[in-house]
């Protein structure tokens, strides 16, 4: 083996170990930092905080040369493996360290905490510090005190709805038949099924807003996703629930409950549509994965990894996202439209409408379309 080769893969083995180590040792301070927060009734995450080192990164990462995109994954790791330690809430001799309970914390109850979004919720809730309990059909959530159906909706101080799709409106009236005292929220992704229920509840003088956390239960960090709370009617339930959010990287969107699914139909009934026609017109075609695989574009290749994401979803949970939106005929007739614009342009015998609708798709678009942070 060449000398030089062999000194440079010495070196790299070294830089190896020396990351490892530096890995260990901030996990360690994390692991500090976490202790202290729970001795002092801090949450354990901040958001804000995780957003500042998201930036140190990417300002260290072009300092030295590096990707920003590399810099923002290693950190999103280190974070999260971070906050892991921290919400274990032990000391490194594993003994459970006694929790404070921070000043304006409160009682929440997190009705489906046992599916992953309701999971989610409840463990972004009790790191900032609130007192959560769950109730789920399908019994007691790890690590929650858990309550049977009906029960701790008039003693909580903000009832969240994590139910699916199906069953909204029969929870939803279950809950507000109780006469809460508390802010009722949903966070279900459509509200068609649930407006008039929504809408009823507010009118009746009940703490009700809804709620649509605009990203999925497997981000690790907050900086750059949206929450959308709808007012349903209440004059302060809205602002209610968007001050369960303040002090994290969120940003939070202020719409009438109206006007919800006139933007899901767009935000998830159109990039879910698409993605399952990119499939289903490939099996319709009798082509196989592997087959186009072996000369896949990188256009084809990023479309596919979303369409697979898209395919491996619950099948059930898109086709009421599909059904259940009000505006769904409308999105409907406007791709009929679209396609039948776009066919035409193709097939013409001069390029010019065709290159018209990708110039109107090009003034569209903002200058820089916002980056997805995993």
């Amino acid at each position: 083996m060449d000398a030089r080769l062999e000194a440079l893969r010495a070196r790299i083995a070294a830089v190896d170990q020396d990351l490892v180590h530096l890995a260990a040792e901030r996990l360690t301070l994390a692991a500090e930092v976490g202790q202290a927060k729970l001795a002092q009734g801090l949450p354990i995450r901040n958001y804000e905080t995780e957003a500042e080192v998201l930036a140190r990164y990417r300002r260290h990462a072009e300092g030295e040369g590096v990707e920003p995109e590399f810099a923002r994954r290693l950190a999103t790791l280190l974070i999260g493996e971070a906050v892991r330690r921290q919400e274990d809430g032990r000391t490194p001799e594993g003994v459970a360290i006694a929790r404070v309970t921070p000043a304006g914390s409160q009682r929440i109850l997190v009705v489906g905490g046992g599916g992953k979004m309701g999971r989610w919720l409840a463990r972004f809730f009790r790191g900032q510090g609130h007192s959560v309990t769950t109730q789920d059909p399908a019994g007691p959530v790890e690590g929650f005190p858990h309550l049977e159906p009906a029960a701790g909706v008039v003693d909580s101080e903000v009832i969240v709805l994590a139910m699916p799709l199906s069953r909204g409106p029969e929870v939803l009236r279950r809950v507000l038949a109780q006469e809460p005292r508390g802010l009722v929220v949903d966070i279900s992704s459509l509200k068609s099924h649930l407006l008039g229920d929504l809408k009823a509840g507010a009118a009746r003088g009940l703490r009700v807003a809804s709620l649509h956390p605009l990203f999925g239960p497997d981000v690790r960090t907050l900086a750059g996703r949206i929450v959308a709370v709808c007012d349903c009617g209440h004059p302060g339930a809205a602002a209610d629930a968007a001050r369960l959010f303040e002090g994290t990287a969120l940003t939070v969107t202020r719409i009438p409950v109206e006007r919800h699914d006139e933007y899901m139909q767009y935000g998830l009934g159109l990039s879910h549509l698409v993605s399952i026609l990119f499939f289903t017109t490939l099996i319709r075609a009798g082509a196989s994965f592997d087959d186009l695989a072996t000369m896949a574009s990188t256009t084809f290749l990023k479309q596919a990894r979303t369409a697979a994401e898209v395919a491996s979803e619950n099948a059930e949970m898109y086709a009421e996202i599909q059904r259940l939106n009000r505006h769904s005929g409308e999105l409907y007739r406007l791709v009929r439209e679209s396609l039948a614009a776009l066919e035409a342009a193709a097939l013409a015998p001069g390029p010019g409408r065709f290159i018209e609708l990708m110039q109107a798709g090009r003034a569209w678009f903002p200058e820089v379309v916002p980056q997805e942070l995993g």
